[in-house]
């Protein structure tokens, strides 16, 4: 699991979002990824030959990402049903998010177009801290972004 970098400000959302942009978009760059599947397989192997269990807790002020973002199952995994298989996640866990396509959506009966370069993301938040965020969440889609700080 690639963790993300620093929070510049852990209690901003906004920090918050932009921070693991960046590192989604790091992630993806093939130099860094040679690099970091590289010493993950060292280590994994490491582990497995001294019998060792491996540890996924995170760091302080970090966040961990696993993107399925490549794998389109709506489109790829249809069962004979193209474009109305949904994929869900069945775990997550605080300060872990998991990102996937946009599942179809099933309106009145309709299979609505999905948005093909659109993503869904899964993660946890503290029952006290939910409509905080939801509130801001709203806010932030109903200003169309322009007060989020770059």
């Amino acid at each position: 699991m690639m963790l993300s970098d620093n929070f510049d400000d852990p209690y901003s959302l906004s920090n918050i979002a932009m921070t693991i942009r960046c590192s989604i978009n790091t992630s993806r760059q093939p130099e860094y990824l040679k690099k970091w599947i590289a010493t993950a397989d060292g280590l994994m192997r490491k582990n497995i030959k001294n019998n060792y269990l491996v540890d996924l807790g995170l760091f302080p002020n970090e966040i961990g990402v696993n993107s399925n973002l490549r794998y389109d199952w709506a489109n790829s995994v249809d069962f004979g049903y193209k474009d109305k298989c949904r994929f869900y996640t069945a775990w997550s866990a605080p300060l872990y998010l998991r990102v996937f396509r946009l599942n179809p959506i099933l309106k009145d009966g309709i299979w609505l177009p999905r948005d093909c370069d659109g993503a869904e993301i899964s993660f946890r938040i503290e029952k006290d801290l939910k409509d905080k965020f939801l509130n801001a969440w709203k806010c932030d889609i109903k200003e169309n972004f322009e007060n989020v700080k770059t």
